[in-house]
């Protein structure tokens, strides 16, 4: 039994189913928005109601992934450069943090750098959305504020979507949502208060409420009109998620992060999902978006079952390996 275990036939059926089911895995990874469909799938953790993720920075939920209290001397120099800490409210801040982001006109490209680079790429007019909410959230951090990163897609929770920021004013008590990337937020037509990203969401499902888009730094739109935003946005409103953490020093700082990140952006990310400093999914439930949660589940259960195999496959090729090889040597 041990040596037809052992013998080379065994040993190329084992090789040749392991590299059959990375071969299916990597299938389904291609094009680049359906690598990230499963990404998300193994980052999918809950979904929830809108109004549960209602909650303050005095007390966020216990694993939601937040930076443990250490200074970033980049990032706490550009709050300084900003003069943050002289304005009055969270509020003025984040309108500051946004212009400063969108000094440069865009170029388009992702940074795909860490925290730092992507910092300097945005600053001569790169960067995607996520490079900007990223970025964000670190100036914001060294600010004293706390801001959540949201995202939404069209195609079932993959690639082909768009990610913002929302941020808690202490001063007001409130949550406000705004797009750098994008170069808006929004306000009620009536009070001319920002609205949240939950009130933005009811707006875009047809509440009522009239609203008014606001500019916060000169220049343009990231769409010819505003009309042509709203759609986009509007289009989006079933798949909104919101990322189940803002530890963005966190994975910055991760050394199987900064190692993996040399090789590769996908191995990164992998690394960062198997040390747990990614933050999970919890997608907002509606009752018109069941099936595409319900699909976004089913993927995840497969890919950890094909996980699974594949790791198993290894080892029981890793076994016979060494099994031949001591074979060889008594020999």
């Amino acid at each position: 039994m041990k040596r037809a275990l052992t013998s080379v036939p065994a040993i190329a059926a084992t090789l040749i189913a392991l590299l059959a089911l990375l071969a299916y895995v990597a299938q389904h990874a291609r094009p680049s928005t359906e690598a990230v469909r499963l990404r998300n799938a193994l980052l999918w953790d809950k979904t929830v109601p809108m109004a549960s993720l209602d909650w303050t920075p005095a007390a966020p939920p216990a694993d939601y992934l937040v930076d443990p209290p250490v200074r970033n001397p980049a990032f706490d120099r550009v709050a300084a450069e900003l003069r943050l800490a002289e304005l009055g409210s969270d509020w003025e801040r984040a309108l500051v943090i946004a212009r400063h982001l969108l000094d440069n006109p865009r170029k388009g490209n992702a940074a795909q750098d860490d925290l730092a680079g992507t910092y300097r790429q945005i600053l001569q007019g790169g960067g995607y959305c996520a490079d900007y909410t990223t970025t964000f959230i670190a100036i914001a951090r060294s600010a004293g504020m706390f801001v959540r990163e949201w995202a939404f897609s069209f195609d079932g929770y993959g690639g082909h979507g768009h990610a913002f920021v929302e941020l808690y004013d202490a001063q007001a008590k409130r949550w406000r949502f705004i797009d750098a990337f994008n170069n808006f937020y929004v306000i009620d037509a009536a009070s001319r208060e920002p609205l949240s990203a939950a009130e933005l969401r009811a707006v875009l499902r047809g509440d009522g409420r009239q609203i008014a888009i606001v500019k916060p730094a000169p220049g343009r739109l990231g769409f010819r009109n505003e009309l042509d935003l709203y759609e986009y946005y509007r289009q989006g409103a079933d798949q909104w998620y919101l990322w189940w953490g803002n530890a963005v020093l966190r994975y910055d700082e991760s050394f199987a992060v900064q190692t993996l990140g040399r090789l590769s952006r996908t191995l990164e990310q992998l690394g960062a999902i198997a040390l747990g400093v990614h933050p999970r999914i919890h997608a907002v439930e509606s009752d018109t978006n069941q099936g595409l949660r319900q699909r976004m589940a089913s993927l995840k259960g497969k890919l950890l079952l094909a996980f699974a195999g594949g790791a198993a496959l290894a080892l029981l090729l890793l076994g016979q390996l060494v099994l031949r090889r001591r074979g060889a040597r008594k020999g």
